[in-house]
């Protein structure tokens, strides 16, 4: 820490027991107003020069004086007893000090635990290994009205949102791709979307839809189709399957027996 400037005021003078400035005195100064004190030897004038102990100028007044480091008050004794000198330069520094961008460090600081924790805007974050890096407990019964994740534009329209209950609503803000499912070295075997008659799984055995890595849709031969099926090559015809050919089959229909 740097030093402190003392004396050179209209308030810093040596007095003896009347309170007469007492011109040429001769004082030395202390860390503390109590008989067990100790007396600073490490003093400079304000060019810099060593001084040993202050010697108040022809008109009684205590010339400016730099303590040691760090000290914002000393105690003088011209031979009356120890009278308290606070810094000259405490409001300079004060000001200096709070025109600083982090006086403290406490910003680095809190910046640097963060990090740690959530990225500040234009950082990255480095998910740990075999770790759920953000795990969010919604409200018991589920929430249907509340986000964990809500995109909105600068009108507040919502777009994308992750709802409380766990449901996706993909609105995407423009035109664009509303949704893209990548499946880089995904097998004819692997399921790129699996739809479960049930907890959502990538192993479950109660899917009951699927797209495979080479494209091809798969619907499980337990799950009945209701209600008609529309292709561009099928018209208006409905579309059986199963073990029985359909109770009142229509003119068009297609029946696939297995079983």
């Amino acid at each position: 820490m740097a030093r402190n400037l003392f004396g050179g005021t209209a308030s810093d003078v040596a007095e003896d027991v009347d309170g007469r400035r007492v011109p040429g005195a001769v004082g030395t100064v202390w860390s503390g107003p109590s008989g067990g004190a100790t007396q600073l030897l490490d003093l400079t004038d304000q060019d810099g020069a060593p001084l040993v102990q202050l010697v108040a100028d022809n008109r009684g007044f205590i010339p400016p004086f730099y303590g040691p480091n760090g000290l914002e008050r000393v105690w003088a004794d011209f031979g009356n007893g120890k009278i308290g000198l606070v810094s000259v330069t405490v409001g300079e520094r004060l000001e200096a000090h709070q025109a600083a961008s982090d006086p403290h460090g406490d910003r680095a600081f809190t910046t640097e635990q963060l990090v740690n924790y959530l990225p500040i805007r234009g950082g990255a974050v480095n998910s740990p290994n075999a770790l759920d890096w953000l795990t969010v407990t919604v409200p018991e019964p589920t929430d249907t009205t509340g986000n964990v994740l809500k995109l909105v534009g600068p009108d507040g329209t919502a777009y994308t949102v992750v709802k409380n209950s766990g449901s996706i609503y993909i609105n995407p803000k423009g035109q664009r791709t509303g949704l893209a499912i990548g499946a880089p070295g995904y097998s004819a075997g692997q399921p790129i979307i699996n739809v479960s008659n049930g907890s959502a799984s990538p192993t479950s055995t109660n899917a009951i839809f699927q797209v495979m890595g080479d494209g091809s849709v798969v619907t499980k031969s337990s799950v009945t189709a209701s209600g008609p099926v529309n292709a561009s090559n099928i018209g208006g015809a409905r579309v059986f399957s199963g073990p029985n050919a359909p109770a009142s089959p229509q003119a068009g229909d297609v029946w696939i027996q297995y079983g």
